[in-house]
């Protein structure tokens, strides 16, 4: 895989947090999922951190929540940092997580993609600190190979009335405030302009069909790629990700950015 070039500064604390559980509406226990049966440590969530803790000068972390320690010690067991935090008030958890590893920029993943980049995610953090943005994402990426980025003063901001909406899902009170935030979706290079104007894969896991692609994809390409590969897969067999094209991702109200 091609790693993000160079790392951050020693004045620049970012921590990387994938927040995960084990309960999923339309995939129960997806977390756990092996993308190789031949490879006991293959799980998705397992995958996210190995590949995302490749980006240097970043803390990685996983956030799970304080009412499932099966969860904690799961994590514990393998190696994999986690973090405790509110089950259903994700974004207290995530600011919590942002003081007690004390990082001024935070890259929220989730457990959902084991496809994520860990070029892209380093480059979203260093984009986010050039842009003086206070929330930064890759708009032209496939579904599950992005991160966020947001600066913690972003995270902790009250500035803006909080709903149940936005306790559980950790930056919409960023995007649905652009007056008051600053928020950014560039392109990332790795992405050629000829595949903006036609569909992307979808490489998250959401549904059986999703993990099933997935698993073609790391059948195919083995456990170390970046998104550029992932492309060319899709251009050369695309009969490998035909199967999820149709799942329906939930979405929210676009949002005006900077």
């Amino acid at each position: 895989m091609a790693r993000q070039s160079g790392s951050f500064s020693e004045s620049a604390k970012v921590g990387i947090f994938i927040q995960a559980r084990a309960n999923s509406s339309r995939l129960p226990g997806k977390i756990f999922e092996l993308l190789d049966p031949a490879r006991p440590d293959s799980s998705v969530l397992e995958t996210i951190y190995r590949r995302l803790s490749g980006v240097s000068g970043a803390r990685t972390a996983v956030l799970v929540p304080q009412s499932d320690p099966t969860l904690m010690d799961w994590c514990r067991q393998r190696g994999l940092e986690c973090f405790a935090g509110p089950e259903d008030d994700v974004r207290e958890r995530y600011r919590l997580a942002a003081r007690h590893y004390d990082v001024d920029y935070i890259v929220r993943a989730t457990g959902d993609n084991p496809c994520v980049d860990p070029r892209v995610a380093g480059d979203t953090a260093r984009a986010l600190r050039r842009s003086g943005a206070d929330l930064l994402s890759y708009g032209n990426l496939p579904l599950g190979a992005a991160v966020e980025a947001m600066t913690r003063g972003a995270l902790e901001s009250d500035r803006a009335p909080a709903s149940n909406l936005h306790r559980e899902h950790v930056s919409l009170h960023i995007k649905h405030n652009p007056e008051i935030f600053r928020v950014k979706h560039p392109d990332h290079s790795c992405a050629p302009p000829a595949y903006q104007q036609i569909a992307l894969p979808r490489l998250t896991v959401d549904t059986p069909e999703d993990l099933a692609v997935v698993r073609a994809v790391f059948q195919a390409l083995g456990s170390d790629f970046d998104t550029p590969r992932v492309i060319q897969l899709f251009e050369q067999r695309p009969e490998l990700f035909a199967l999820n094209q149709s799942v329906e991702q939930r979405t929210f109200t676009p949002l005006q950015t900077a």
